[in-house]
């Protein structure tokens, strides 16, 4: 009789549970149709004071090498320079649209694209410069990387692993305190990778 009683107070238990749950799950679905059918009401607002990133051509080595790869992300980033570029922090669709208007949508989308590209970019070009030794103009470029936002790991590794190259270890803490502050999905890849190593530098010598 017991185990019985202790039955049905369980059965009851998980009854209670699945349906605050339930309930829970039909709060939110119903807060998200709320704040989008509000976001796609939103009218259109003016876009052109936004931070737009210019890349910084004349700080990179355009046209200084005779390299096939290296002239594929030169020819890469002038067309980027002619487009309009903007880090939108991972935003989604409904906060663009409760911030600047539903009709903003699609060209915030091609500028936060464009910042994606952009970033891809900058360590392609950074990986064939590395590839030839030319390691102060490769840095130059992630470090731009990392100060209009990228979050791509790769920029980060391969510039920690070209401070350490140089015996710079005060860099690679920057650099870690930088990824500290990103809000992307990567941050926490991004800061293990790097404490390792760093780390891995560290039991060597």
């Amino acid at each position: 009789m017991i185990f019985l009683g202790i039955f049905v107070f369980l059965v009851f238990l998980l009854a209670y549970y699945r349906k605050r749950s339930t309930r829970k799950q039909s709060d939110v679905e119903t807060q998200f149709w709320n704040r989008e059918n509000l976001a796609n009401q939103t009218r259109r607002q003016d876009i052109s004071g936004l931070p737009y990133l210019n890349i910084p051509l004349e700080t990179f080595p355009i046209g200084n090498f005779d390299n096939d790869r290296i002239k594929e992300a030169e020819k890469k980033l002038l067309a980027l320079s002619e487009r309009k570029i903007l880090n939108l922090g991972g935003q989604t669709n409904t906060d663009l649209k409760l911030l600047y208007g539903a009709a903003n949508l699609p060209l915030l989308s091609e500028y936060d694209a464009n910042f994606t590209e952009l970033c891809r970019t900058l360590v392609f070009y950074a990986e064939a410069l590395s590839a030839l030794s030319l390691d102060a103009e490769a840095r130059i470029v992630l470090e731009y990387g990392i100060s209009c936002g990228s979050d791509v790991s790769r920029n980060y590794l391969l510039l920690a692993e070209l401070y350490l190259k140089q015996g710079d270890r005060q860099a690679v803490e920057r650099l870690i305190l930088h990824a500290e502050k990103l809000t992307s999905p990567m941050k926490a890849s991004i800061l293990r990778r790097l404490h390792d190593l760093s780390g891995s530098v560290s039991a060597e010598t």
